[in-house]
């Protein structure tokens, strides 16, 4: 009885003592640690975007409606055709100007609108810690549109490279784009938590996805 009440006991010191370290290493919640497991959920998402983005899907109608307007706008109205190989090209376009002019733009906006004195031209990020609420916003979904966007050049790129007109891939870095674009920042921007998770969950699995298929014909 005292034995069991020993081990009991040794296992309850041990479990403080670990405790103990992980406050001193800056960690306030343990259970918080449990989150990482989230990762899972982008590995298990996979099969959903191979779904999604199969050939004739209404993904691939938005994507051939948005790589036709990109395409059309790009030659001033002179046509809106768009082979495969330029339907990368368009969906790389519409991110980089909604990741780098749009957003930056909009996270610009947040710093002028959330601070009293104004945007600081010469000092912009140091007054990021002083955003709250839509401002903050602003900045930290322009932040995560550039977070991504290398795993999205880097899978483009590689498709380009190894399969550029192989529609399922197309698909793929069009449901990231799309995604990204039409879903998480709009809901990012509006506050809407679930929408937000969704379409960030979707655009990484995406391009993981497209990482995959390439990796078996390479």
């Amino acid at each position: 009885m005292s034995s069991a009440a020993d081990d009991r006991a040794g296992g309850k010191g041990v479990s403080q003592d670990f405790l103990t370290k992980l406050r001193k290493d800056g960690v306030i919640r343990p259970q918080g640690l449990a989150f990482a497991g989230f990762g899972a959920v982008f590995l298990a998402a996979i099969p959903l975007t191979s779904w999604i983005a199969q050939p004739n899907s209404l993904v691939e109608k938005a994507v051939n409606g948005v790589c036709s307007s990109i395409a059309y706008v790009g030659s001033a109205g002179a046509s809106s055709k768009v082979s495969n190989g330029g339907k990368i090209a368009a969906l790389s376009t519409l991110y980089i100007a909604m990741t780098y002019a749009l957003s930056g733009a909009g996270s610009a906006a947040g710093v002028e609108a959330g601070t009293e004195e104004g945007r600081d031209n010469n000092y912009p990020r140091k007054q990021v810690q002083k955003l709250e609420g839509l401002p903050l916003r602003l900045h930290s979904a322009h932040y995560n549109l550039m977070e991504m966007f290398p795993g999205f050049a880097l899978s483009a790129a590689l498709t380009q490279a190894i399969a550029p007109a192989e529609q399922t891939l197309i698909n793929l870095l069009g449901l990231h784009v799309l995604s990204k674009v039409f879903l998480y920042y709009p809901s990012y921007l509006l506050n809407v938590g679930a929408t937000r998770s969704i379409g960030h969950v979707l655009a990484t699995a995406s391009v993981i996805n497209v990482a995959l298929r390439l990796s078996k014909k390479a």
